[in-house]
């Protein structure tokens, strides 16, 4: 594979990993409206695979950072990041206040509040943690890139392991998940150039021990072994492993394009894919819908299938509006070097 095709592959994961967040998404709204969603009692696969997929393709673009000054790492990434955390879970507490009714209590700390805004510094938001943990984990990243790299990987595996087997608990999603997640991080960072070398020499038949390695695993999860440290971590390394094999054996066609396209703005996708989602379930609780099992599978799917085409749609009109992705230039400029690149976080 050449440097597009891998350019790709990495797009396609991505894909991938944002269409299963919405869908595990819309099956969290429409659960307490009465629609029932079978699709998200499969939560095993949700938690081994979208999450673990998106740090490793975000610590492979940040390998080159350990090179970078602490100073200009924190300028041209961790800050352009803290403020799109900041700016998209205030605007997501203006939405819930200014359209009264709307289901926000699924989080930790009740979406129309203004005490979680003020929170944010500490208490990372449940719907945009992973912008909280992408500026924690890439300055985190850069003052332990002296360590040794098997130092690194293995005190980071080491905090995965306690806080995914319960060992460590902390009643925030978002501080579970970092600890859980740093990781994947750091593996993308320190193995890029290895993790490229092998989907270039995979075959698509590797997938199938790894799909049933991924089996045993979840397995595993589901008959109460999930308290042993290791085992999730174990499962996610394996899911990782062959969704990246998956996408990248993936033949031409309108599945691989869907996916390249869908990764390609993920980003975007991310960060609005919850109004929509929000909208639609705060009008199906009007309807107090008691359908059969069928049609309520049928119409997860749906939405889901919509959610990802409109948040798509959206995020295209939205990026004529820079300061939605990125903080403004006078912003990012301030105490650069001239010989320093502008951000591009609002591109990825």
């Amino acid at each position: 594979m050449n440097a597009s095709r891998r350019l790709t592959w990495a797009d396609q994961v991505k894909g991938l990993a944002i269409a299963m967040v919405v869908v595990f998404h819309v099956s969290l709204y429409l659960d307490p409206v009465g629609v029932d969603a079978v699709i998200g009692r499969l939560k095993v696969p949700f938690e081994l695979f979208p999450m673990p997929a998106f740090f490793v393709i975000a610590g492979m673009a940040a390998a080159g950072h350990g090179r970078l000054g602490v100073s200009a790492v924190l300028r041209r990434r961790v800050l352009p990041l803290a403020y799109v955390y900041f700016l998209w879970s205030l605007l997501r507490t203006v939405f819930y206040l200014l359209v009264p009714g709307l289901q926000g209590g699924l989080g930790d700390l009740p979406a129309d509040e203004w005490r979680t805004v003020a929170l944010l510094p500490v208490w990372p938001s449940s719907s945009y943690w992973f912008l909280f943990a992408l500026a924690l984990f890439t300055m985190l990243r850069r003052l332990v890139a002296a360590l040794p790299p098997a130092v690194q990987l293995g005190g980071s595996a080491v905090v995965s392991a306690v806080f995914s087997s319960g060992i460590v608990r902390v009643d925030n999603v978002g501080w579970t998940r970092i600890g859980s997640l740093f990781v994947f991080f750091v593996a993308g960072a320190l193995l890029a150039p290895r993790l490229k070398r092998l989907v270039d020499a995979s075959r698509p038949w590797h997938v199938l021990p790894i799909a049933l390695g991924v089996l045993v695993f979840t397995a595993a999860l589901l008959t109460g072994l999930r308290h042993v440290p290791g085992i999730t971590l174990a499962g996610q390394v394996l899911a990782v492993a062959g969704g990246i094999v998956l996408v990248a054996h993936l033949p031409v066609g309108r599945v691989r394009d869907g996916l390249t396209t869908l990764g390609r703005n993920s980003y975007g996708v991310y960060l609005l894919h919850l109004f929509p989602i929000v909208l639609v379930t705060s009008a199906l609780r009007l309807v107090d819908p008691a359908w059969p099992r069928p049609v309520d599978v049928t119409v997860q799917l749906g939405l889901s299938a919509a959610v990802l085409w409109l948040s798509w749609r959206l995020a295209l009109v939205a990026t004529r509006f820079r300061w939605l992705f990125a903080p403004p230039e006078r912003f990012v400029r301030a105490g650069r070097s001239r010989r320093e690149p502008r951000s591009t976080v609002g591109a990825k």
